[in-house]
């Protein structure tokens, strides 16, 4: 499948989901409307169940940089420690 094919798909597959939360605002009932469900709404759900873990997963990503970054830097100090060592 060529890198066009994709880009296509890609470009369809993206209008089909601004289709979906926008079709109820034109009037139309869209899919999510066929489903019986409103996509807004569902949308606000999920949005509102995975925010806690949303946080979770932030908060760990950033602690585990700072805490590679706080590793680096003690790396470095001790590196800086035995040159200076090694000159006298």
């Amino acid at each position: 499948m060529g890198a066009e094919t994709k880009l296509l798909i890609g470009v369809i597959i993206f209008l089909a989901g601004i289709y979906w939360y926008v079709a109820p605002l034109l009037g139309h009932s869209g899919i999510a409307g066929i489903l019986g469900v409103s996509a807004f709404r569902s949308l606000v759900t999920v949005f509102a169940g995975t925010f806690g873990l949303f946080l979770i997963f932030l908060g760990l990503i950033v602690a585990w940089i700072e805490y590679e970054d706080l590793k680096w830097e003690a790396r470095e100090k001790k590196e800086i420690r035995n040159k200076r060592r090694r000159k006298r």
